[in-house]
């Protein structure tokens, strides 16, 4: 059931991916001739009333849409017929491009919602459940139970409100309840350098309130939740390069695969936490300025455009090759790693 699952994540990512390219290749009147999910011979397959051949193929490592033209995009004399693709205006051409991942980043941030709104959001009252040693709170008697009211003239609803209000401050004015008496103090706060901010020194309580069928809360959450994936993922990134860790981090299909018994895919929550993650990524990579990536692509036909879309045929082999070149060693390089490091 595991490795079902996984199979399912991957082919409705793929799936979306590449609805996003069709959907908008259609809404520009261009001719769509193949819609298919997976490489290889299909298994399956049917033609549509605007004759495109939808297809099932059974290695599930990526799809493909195959507008009219495209496959001679980089030819001189390429086709300029209506339906066509080179038949678009450049703005077309991008926005079909930039689709797929729109799509992935959309759907991502769906699943998020849902996740948010049907499971619940767990958050923390302000109470003080915990009073770190040799601490700030603890020199100047922040004591545990204490309800925190306002900090930094900020009025506290929920405990991840404090550091908010606190930003990047050296000190602390704070208002706090203690056995119906309001009692204010002043400190002076403690540099931490794991978090890299300065910090009072208590924590939560473990009694988490979780709020469910909440629009507001689901929407803020969802909305916050993938800028901070992405600026959490390149700091990840940047201090795995730092320690020399980057290709004991990288994982390919095969990777996920060896370590589907870990996600959790026994249950829809972690699938569902699955699909978000992969989304997420397949919808930034893609936008990579990379040749033959839909990013690169981009950067192609921009190029093409400002030389009257007469590129040099050197150019257009250059880029082309340096693609191919690019992409089969990071797919030979994470699936090594993934068989022998994983």
């Amino acid at each position: 059931m595991i490795y079902l699952n996984l199979l399912l994540v991957f082919i409705c990512i793929v799936f979306i991916h590449e609805f996003g390219h069709y959907l908008f290749a259609r809404i520009f009147k261009a001719e769509v001739t193949d819609f298919s999910i997976g490489f290889g011979k299909p298994i399956f397959k049917f033609t549509d009333k605007n004759k495109t051949v939808w297809k099932i193929s059974p290695i599930p490592l990526g799809g493909y849409v195959k507008i009219k033209g495209l496959d001679s995009v980089f030819q001189k004399n390429s086709n300029q017929e209506p339906g066509s693709f080179q038949s678009l205006k450049l703005y077309q051409k991008i926005l079909i491009l930039l689709a797929g991942s729109i799509f992935n980043i959309f759907s991502a941030w769906i699943a998020l919602f849902c996740i948010f709104f049907f499971f619940g959001i767990a958050t923390f009252a302000p109470i003080v459940g915990n009073v770190l040693d040799n601490s700030p709170a603890k020199l100047h008697d922040v004591r545990v139970n204490d309800i925190i009211i306002s900090v930094n003239d900020n009025e506290i609803f929920e405990f991840s409100d404090i550091p908010v209000a606190l930003g990047n401050s050296e000190e602390i004015s704070l208002i706090v309840q203690r056995n119906s008496q309001l009692i204010e103090k002043k400190f002076k706060l403690q540099f931490n350098d794991e978090l890299n901010r300065y910090v009072m020194g208590i924590s939560s309580n473990n009694d988490p309130i979780i709020y469910k069928f909440n629009i507001s809360k689901s929407l803020q959450n969802s909305s916050q939740f993938i800028p901070t994936y992405y600026s959490a993922s390149i700091n990840f990134l940047k201090q795995s390069y730092k320690d020399n860790t980057l290709g004991e981090q990288l994982a390919g299909p095969v990777g996920i695969v060896k370590m589907a018994d870990q996600m959790m895919l026994d249950n829809i929550r972690g699938v569902i936490f699955l699909f978000i993650v992969i989304s997420l990524f397949v919808g930034v990579f893609n936008l990579l300025p990379i040749p033959l990536l839909d990013g690169g692509h981009i950067v192609y036909f921009v190029i093409s455009k400002i030389f009257s879309n007469s590129v040099p045929e050197l150019i257009t082999r250059i880029y082309i090759t340096t693609g191919l070149t690019i992409i089969s060693f990071l797919f030979i390089f994470v699936t090594f790693n993934d068989i022998f490091y994983k």
